[in-house]
């Protein structure tokens, strides 16, 4: 007669987490109730690659009020670690405003002591496209083994964008087993140099993520780039004015003895 395998939760549980693809909400121990004393709880949120989250709140608010919210408070972090950059730490009567990530992780913690508690917070995440890392096309290379040049000059044989359109390419790179890549720019020029907005040369160490992101070539010279994986990604933007910009970049699997 027992239910082999559901634990009974006790009603002081850190909110009702809630995921879905688009995103979900949490909120603190009771809510709409008072949120118990000496409680703390901790969200990790995290989007796809190439997104980012956005967090707003009910407006049924009240996280009990102190100087620098020393008591009781709600603290978000830029990233997925409790050492990550803050954001702010929240109490009070009035709902945060929205919160954006710079990345795909949030780190949410919610503490409160062992006196004045109050209804609490109900919050909703979602995940927004990452303005740093929009696609105009399918402009995609793949390249592996122990070495190979990367040339923005594909772009053009293989007919990827059409003549006076932007260029946003992905060159993904895998390295031989057990190897990291070291990068060499054999070629390089960005028409518009020292104007990111409008051309660039991105090296991202692992994956396509925002917080791999390892070096970002615009200026006039572009440094060698020692990677810590076996997986590089090379991202070329230049814009409808800056399609002489090109690079032309050579890749070599090693393994560190």
């Amino acid at each position: 007669g027992q239910n082999i395998g559901i634990k009974h939760i006790p009603t002081t549980q850190c909110g009702i987490w809630v995921r879905t693809s688009n995103g979900g909400h949490f909120a603190s121990p009771n809510y709409p109730d008072s949120y118990p004393p000496n409680k703390e709880c901790i969200y990790i949120l995290e989007a796809a690659p190439r997104q980012r989250i956005e967090l707003t709140f009910d407006e049924h608010y009240y996280i009990e009020p102190s100087f620098e919210c020393r008591f009781d408070h709600l603290e978000v972090r830029d990233g997925p670690f409790g050492f990550s950059p803050l954001i702010d730490r929240y109490c009070g009567v009035k709902s945060p405003p929205l919160i954006r990530s710079t990345g795909r992780f949030m780190w949410i913690k919610f503490s409160s002591d062992e006196e004045l508690e109050g209804q609490g917070f109900r919050a909703k995440y979602s995940f927004i496209p990452d303005p740093d890392f929009t696609y105009l096309g399918d402009c995609q290379f793949e390249l592996s083994g122990a070495d190979g040049i990367v040339r923005s000059s594909q772009v053009e044989q293989e007919e990827k964008t059409k003549p006076g359109q932007a260029v946003d390419c992905i060159w993904t790179i895998k390295a031989t087993p057990k190897a990291k890549i070291y990068l060499r720019f054999l070629d390089y020029q960005m028409e518009h140099s020292n104007e990111c907005k409008r051309n660039f040369v991105a090296v991202y160490d692992g994956s396509s993520a925002i917080e791999n992101l390892k070096a970002k070539f615009c200026s006039t010279v572009a440094n060698d780039v020692m990677l810590k994986t076996g997986v590089g990604v090379i991202r070329m933007w230049a814009d409808e004015g800056s399609r002489l910009s090109r690079f032309r970049m050579l890749f070599t699997s090693f393994v560190e003895r």
